[in-house]
């Protein structure tokens, strides 16, 4: 059996960015919090999580493909349409209700007349 030398950069690639990613989660420093990728309102979000892992296995199998010659415009093109059709339909249909008279601040300015006598 050979070895892919190009698989095994891969992967030292990916452990070298998850370790750094791990890093910045561990600094004090640093405002970074790696789980705030997978978790919505305190909980872990099955939908990020699982969000999270396909787009960990599709660029692998995107990235070996590029390796071994054998990416299509076909596959690029189905690639790129999973993580773009996904975010331009939030931003398309997601329509937000413009805030009520109760969340909104009214100044008015008060001119105060000077009553003279003749």
């Amino acid at each position: 059996m050979m070895i892919d030398w190009m698989l095994v950069i891969l992967a030292a690639a990916a452990a070298l960015i998850a370790l750094s990613i791990w890093r910045a989660h561990r600094a004090s420093g640093i405002s970074f919090n790696a789980f705030d990728l997978i978790m919505e309102d305190g909980k872990v979000s099955k939908i990020a999580l699982a969000f999270m892992l396909v787009l960990a296995v599709t660029t692998w199998i995107v990235v070996d493909l590029t390796i071994k010659g054998k990416l299509t415009e076909g596959y690029f093109t189905m690639y790129g349409s999973m993580w773009v059709i996904p975010l331009v339909a939030k931003v398309v249909f997601n329509k937000s209700e413009a805030p009520t008279s109760a969340g909104t601040t009214t100044i008015t300015k008060i001119e105060s007349v000077e009553k003279t006598t003749p």
